[in-house]
């Protein structure tokens, strides 16, 4: 909010919204303000609001964990079929990445 030497500030408050392609936004107005709202844009409650994200954090981590995993079975892949190609075992690990750090399922998660 823009603050004007000698104009009081309005108490402010926080409020929350759905956009209609399912963004999530939150922002700070003057108490009793109503922004305006892009079309199909509707405001929701904090609780309504934290449920959804929790909700995108888990489709996000669901996510991750599939694409890490599709990572790690490429890496294997490649791999063996580095080996079937008379690739020296040690010469294939490093070219493909399998079997090396990468492959540590808690190096991939931060450690979780």
């Amino acid at each position: 909010m823009l603050e004007i030497p000698g104009l009081p500030l309005s108490e402010q408050e926080t409020r929350f919204v759905l956009f209609p392609d399912g963004v999530l936004g939150r922002m700070v107005v003057g108490a009793g303000l109503d922004p305006e709202l892009p079309e199909g844009a509707k405001f929701v409650t904090e609780e309504v609001y934290e449920e959804l994200r929790a909700v995108m954090r888990e489709q996000h981590d669901t996510r991750v964990a599939e694409m890490l995993a599709a990572e790690k079975d490429a890496r294997r892949q490649q791999y063996e079929d580095l080996v079937a190609a008379k690739i020296p075992e040690a010469t294939a690990r490093a070219l493909s990445g399998h079997g090396g750090p990468l492959d540590d399922d808690t190096a991939l998660a931060g450690g979780r």
